[in-house]
């Protein structure tokens, strides 16, 4: 017999002598006195102090033993058979499979110690307690990947390559290393401090009533033992997100607004201060703060930044945040700049040629309306060109940030399949309704192109009086820049006819609302694509809306324009551990790390191999800017790759939660046989008889749990206690002696 946790079983022995030592030592010792009627009283004492002295003696020897055994019980009693006793048990070798949490939470320090070191402790002193012959298999749980696996026997090889393994930036992945184990061992190991991060995967991923819907499945012998979590509450600051708030495509006259969003953790958040410092590529600087008051959790940070190089196209940004917490991996976030000053758009319209060879616009003003409101001057940064519906074809399209469809029921299936394959590799697309009935179906090929779910009905809605456009309290973030007018600017706008639009949920979102609830400006956005889609239920027609002649419609297509091409760039964003760009970037043969964290210098012959699909060819290990660059070496485009701040939380977890957990998603899917122990991997070492044991989880691996039969010993121990008690109570008389004193 041995215990899981055998410090547990020594305090129980002990709580249970340090009582009767006390007892002996400091008992009182009485001094007798004879008196005349003391006689009388002992004759009446002694027939009945033979029988209570046994019932003190067993009610003492009860209470020890409650003691001890509820230490022993939760010390997790395992049922070995001694091995130098029993030599056929020895030749049979054990198999220890670990599956140890090296994710960017276990990155938390508490007092000067790392978690994944501490873990990582526990994992070594598993794999000591091995002997030869004993096979071990190793498992990472960032990524997922494996470390010694399949189990080898060469315990010495897989030490060492334990101890050169390092804590990854990667978010922790219990579930899917779990799978890698399935069906080949009836018990797994999971060493982890658990802190909010190292489960967010598995609490993301609900519990499954369909057992065809489930992927990761543990087979019904298998049992997980789980380290106990670490409750330990500590203080930290995390950067959740970086943003350039750009009229990108912009000029960088003036410099570029930046927004950051902070986020602290732990028990004990009182009033502070965290410096930020922003840095491009180029060494252009910002330092900005912020003051948290006493229980503030979140925060927004707003900044301009200068960029003195304006040949470039686009620049690296990286935000470090200088303050002394618990997890230094979410401290740095990174972002990409674009610094170009024109943005490229084309409208697709009709144009009649007269017999001077001059365009003038047809019977439509719409065109006239939008390119006004684009270009007033010449001086704001966005160039228009005029596009024929039937001349549209990809080479058009070459070159443009955004094309606005103003006569989408001359667009052809042709016109249509290029938009839709150009909004893939980035191209914004803004969509207006015709202003004059067609019999076209032209809202069913638009839809059907770009795969929106979307459904518009096929005629128009007429409102006498015009329904006003409705205002909003929190501005969509394309309109980021009119927040600060943009009440009174929509408060004019007036809509008298309409298309009826249907976005169903997760499909889109509402920029501008109506105040019949239908929606007057809506974006989407097609699986796999870059860029984006945007509509507007009726037309910048007078007989449609007064939107033409309010001034709203100057800022509103400008921001429109502009913020969308920006969210294109931003879009390029990864998570660290991604095997996958976010987005297909033409021409890029490989990524190469540009702008890492500080101290981290860019290796300019580490390059990660990228497939035509995208795929790469080892998943990204550190955060920071890359460029995607083509066969010669060219830069084709940026990706940035950031810490998931999720992952990376270090708030604690109790035991309950973490059973909870694990029980209530797949990792554990209709199996009652299946059973979650929290069970401790600290070896405990004792000397006895000048000879070293250690107790570890290896050796939970060799026995069986006898937790429950301890468990009953002591009920049945309370149950006997509580009657003897009572029953040997002074006061307490039993029946007989009852009727004799009748």
């Amino acid at each position: 017999m041995i215990f899981a946790t055998p410090t547990l079983a020594i305090i129980g022995v002990i709580a249970t002598i340090i009582p009767i030592t006390l007892h002996f030592f400091f008992r009182r010792r009485k001094k007798k006195i004879e008196w005349a009627a003391m006689d009388l009283l002992l004759q009446a004492v002694q027939q009945t102090t033979r029988r209570r002295r046994l019932e003190r003696l067993a009610l003492l020897v009860l209470r020890c033993m409650i003691v001890v055994l509820a230490g022993m019980a939760v010390a997790g009693p395992l049922l070995q058979a001694d091995k130098e006793k029993t030599p056929t048990n020895s030749s049979m070798p054990q198999e220890l499979i670990l599956v140890i949490d090296d994710g960017v939470s276990q990155q938390t320090t508490h007092e000067g110690k790392e978690s994944f070191t501490t873990s990582q402790t526990k994992a070594i002193a598993s794999i000591d307690d091995l002997k030869p012959g004993d096979r071990v298999g190793l498992l990472l749980t960032a990524g997922p990947r494996s470390l010694v696996w399949p189990p080898t026997t060469d315990i010495s090889a897989a030490r060492a390559t334990l101890v050169a393994t390092k804590v990854s930036d990667t978010p922790s992945n219990i579930a899917a290393t779990i799978d890698i184990a399935t069906n080949t061992t009836p018990l797994i190991g999971i060493i982890s401090e658990f802190r909010r991060g190292s489960i967010a995967d598995i609490s993301s991923t609900p519990k499954s009533t369909n057992p065809q819907e489930t992927t990761t499945q543990t087979p019904s012998q298998t049992r997980l033992l789980l380290t106990p979590p670490n409750q330990t509450d500590v203080n930290n600051t995390q950067i959740i997100s970086f943003e350039p708030q750009a009229k990108s495509p912009l000029s960088i006259k003036g410099g570029v607004p930046l927004q950051i969003k902070l986020r602290r953790e732990g028990g004990r958040l009182g009033s502070d201060k965290s410096q930020i410092n922003i840095v491009s590529d180029d060494n252009n600087r910002l330092s900005i703060s912020s003051t948290w008051k006493d229980g503030q959790t979140e925060a927004v940070v707003n900044g301009t930044i200068t960029i003195s190089n304006s040949q470039r196209s686009e620049t690296a940004l990286r935000a470090n945040l200088f303050q002394t917490d618990a997890q230094p991996a979410d401290n740095s976030r990174f972002a990409i700049l674009s610094t170009r000053d024109t943005v490229r758009v084309g409208i697709v319209d009709r144009v009649s040629i007269n017999t001077n060879n001059q365009s003038f616009e047809s019977n439509t003003r719409g065109g006239a309306w939008v390119e006004r409101a684009l270009r007033p001057t010449d001086d704001v940064g966005i160039e228009t060109e005029m596009i024929e519906p039937t001349a549209l074809n990809t080479q058009r399209c070459r070159g443009l940030d955004c094309v606005i469809v103003l006569r989408p029921d001359a667009i052809d299936m042709a016109g249509w399949a290029v938009l839709s394959q150009a909004v893939k590799s980035g191209l914004v697309v803004i969509v207006v309704p015709p202003p004059q009935t067609t019999n076209s179906a032209w809202q069913d090929v638009f839809l059907r192109a770009f795969d929106l779910g979307w459904s518009i009905s096929q005629k128009a809605t007429k409102s006498d009086p015009p329904i006003s456009i409705q205002k909003s309290t929190t501005p969509h973030q394309l309109l980021f820049q009119l927040s600060s007018e943009l009440q009174e600017l929509i408060q004019p706008i007036s809509v008298s006819q309409w298309f009826d639009i249907s976005v169903p949920v997760n499909r889109g979102e509402v920029i501008l609302e109506m105040g019949n609830k239908i929606p007057f400006l809506t974006r989407g956005t097609s699986d796999g694509s870059r860029g984006s889609i945007l509509f507007f239920s009726a037309p910048p027609e007078l007989d449609w809306t007064n939107l033409p002649t309010k001034p709203l419609m100057v800022p509103l297509f400008q921001e429109l324009v502009r913020q969308s091409v920006a969210q294109v760039e931003r879009g390029r964003q990864m998570i660290v551990g991604c095997d996958r760009l976010p987005n297909i970037i033409s021409g890029a043969i490989g990524l190469k790390l540009t702008l890492g964290r500080e101290g981290v210098v860019a290796d300019d012959e580490r390059v990660i191999s990228v497939d035509p699909n995208g795929t790469l060819s080892q998943p990204v290990s550190l955060p920071g800017v890359y460029s995607a660059i083509d066969r010669s070496g060219r830069t084709v485009g940026w990706v940035v790759a950031n810490i998931d701040p999720t992952a990376a939380s270090t708030q604690p977890t109790s035991p309950e939660e973490i059973m909870g957990v694990f029980k209530n998603s797949t990792i554990i899917q209709n199996n009652k046989d299946i059973t979650n122990d929290i069970a401790s991997t600290s070896s405990t070492t004792t000397q006895t008889n000048n000879t070293t044991q250690t107790t570890s989880i290896a050796r939970a691996f060799q026995g069986r749990s006898f937790a429950v039969w301890f468990f009953s010993a002591l009920l049945l121990l309370l149950l006997g206690e509580t009657w003897l008690a009572k029953y040997s109570s002074v006061g307490a008389t039993s029946p007989k002696t009852a009727r004799e004193h009748q």
